[in-house]
């Protein structure tokens, strides 16, 4: 499950930079974590919260297209976060809450590769970010751990910065860079602080 390794399009340039390099740098622990599996999932629910409740508002307002997916993609999210929840009362079900984490991030991945395709973003160009990423990663300490879904977060809003502000899709691309600046605000917010399943708020479906 884990690797080593204000939306304004005046600011694209170097948010790609930034994201990639987002996760090189430790997340201090949270004061009540079981341990370090406790933690991280935590965190990767807190990033894919902040993406898919700004997600939620712009696919209901303006992208009924990807409606199904998205509600497949907060179903997965429920269900982790139930697993979650169990986990934090009985650590023994640590498996079945990697499981569930590593769908929710298939469901991510599905719906961020629809949106791309629908951006017309050439494949070499999803290539060639996605190992730049890898190459960072590989170079970063092995004392580092980055989850998945943050992973994906970052390369979708690397992809989506490559269509340029007056094309016919960046208005879905700033949607994609929005979701995921949300995501890691999130994060951010979330570091050093105490576990509280509280702020992993369910995410009705789109009628």
């Amino acid at each position: 499950m884990f690797r080593k390794q204000p939306f304004l399009f005046a600011a694209a340039p170097v948010l790609a930079v930034a994201v990639l390099f987002s996760g090189c740098s430790p997340q201090p622990s949270h004061p009540n974590q079981i341990d370090a599996f406790d933690g991280a999932t935590y965190d990767s629910l807190t990033l894919a919260h902040g993406a898919l409740i700004y997600l939620r508002a712009s696919i209901s307002s303006s992208y009924p297209k990807y409606v199904p997916l998205f509600n497949e993609t907060a179903a997965a999210y429920a269900t982790a976060v139930d697993a979650y929840a169990v986990f934090r009362t009985e650590p023994s079900s640590q498996a079945a809450v990697a499981a569930d984490v590593a769908s929710l991030t298939t469901s991510i991945v599905a719906l961020e590769n629809t949106v791309a395709a629908d951006m017309h973003v050439s494949q070499k160009t999803e290539r060639d970010i996605r190992q730049k990423a890898q190459h960072i990663r590989a170079a970063a300490s092995s004392n580092l751990s980055l989850s998945d879904i943050l992973s994906e977060l970052e390369i979708a809003a690397a992809v989506a910065e490559t269509i340029p502000a007056a094309a016919p899709y960046a208005t879905l691309a700033a949607v994609i860079i929005a979701a995921t600046q949300r995501a890691l605000a999130a994060r951010t917010a979330a570091s050093g602080q105490p576990i509280d399943l509280a702020t992993l708020t369910p995410i009705a479906p789109i009628p």
